[in-house]
């Protein structure tokens, strides 16, 4: 290969890349299971999944009915999605300026927010498995075989809501890296998805403003996405808005990481708290 052709510069530069994201993910999934071995997510993340939606289904058969109980199901399993995407996964940067190793990623020749977003892939990948288990442990408690085969069938619109809810909490994480509020901004982010967006209630119930500020957030669009295609209704819409959404909360965490990293590089800030 000579060095002097451009497009051979160009395809080993590709390489040398799709090498280095791969040897990021490989590493991120190391690093999730030495923080959460198998005997921690089966004792602690999934039953705690499990109890949430199950606990947000019975208030829905509470306030209305059968009907009231598989809407809030479904919206309590789409919550748990949050628990991994928006709190647990904030660890990433959080820990990173905690133990002094932030300025290793931002001098990285891939861009931070690049680099993030390839150590996220786990924590969207434990929202998606969460929010399936913890959706199929209430449906087979409930008895609710029909309801439990639908969310299965729409485990591509899960994904969507899982990728989307990962690029707010990359914002939200790259707000937070910084302070020493982070737990309480991204728990504060995750509780705020649960009250806007449709999951326990319809948005109809919402004040105007606040319904029309539900459909910029993650999970909105997504929510009437799965549950239209439960019903046999329109969903095609509302998925290609929620991916816009998802689109416009990457572009913001983008932004943010962009910027913080370029604060820490003339101000030396990786390590305040």
């Amino acid at each position: 290969m000579s060095w002097s052709d451009p497009t051979a510069r160009r395809t080993a530069s590709a390489r040398h890349t799709a090498t280095t994201l791969r040897t990021i993910a490989t590493l991120s999934w190391r690093e999730y299971r030495a923080v959460y071995p198998l005997r921690v997510v089966l004792a602690s993340s999934l039953p705690r999944a499990i109890l949430q939606t199950l606990f947000v289904a019975y208030l829905g058969l509470i306030a209305a009915g059968p009907a009231g109980r598989d809407f809030a199901l479904v919206g309590g399993a789409m919550q748990v999605v949050t628990i991994a995407t928006v709190i647990k996964a904030a660890d990433i940067l959080v820990e990173d300026r905690l133990f002094g190793t932030l300025y290793r990623t931002r001098l990285a020749w891939i861009p931070l927010p690049v680099v993030a977003a390839t150590r996220w892939w786990v924590f969207t990948a434990e929202g998606v498995l969460g929010g399936l288990v913890a959706a199929t442990a209430a449906c087979l408690l409930f008895d609710l075989p029909a309801l439990m085969a639908g969310i299965w069938a729409a485990t591509g619109l899960v994904l969507l809501v899982a990728l989307s809810t990962s690029a707010l909490g990359m914002a939200v994480a790259a707000v937070a890296m910084t302070q020493r509020v982070d737990s309480f901004i991204t728990n504060l982010v995750s509780y705020l998805l649960l009250a806007l967006t449709g999951a326990v209630a319809p948005l109809e119930r919402l004040p105007d403003a606040l319904e029309a500020l539900a459909h910029g957030l993650p999970m909105t669009n997504g929510l009437l996405a799965i549950r239209g295609a439960l019903s046999g209704g329109p969903w095609l819409g509302h998925t290609a808005a929620e991916a816009a959404v998802g689109l416009g909360w990457l572009a913001v965490a983008t932004a943010v990481l962009t910027l913080q990293a370029r604060r820490a590089r003339t101000h030396d800030t990786d390590g305040r708290i």
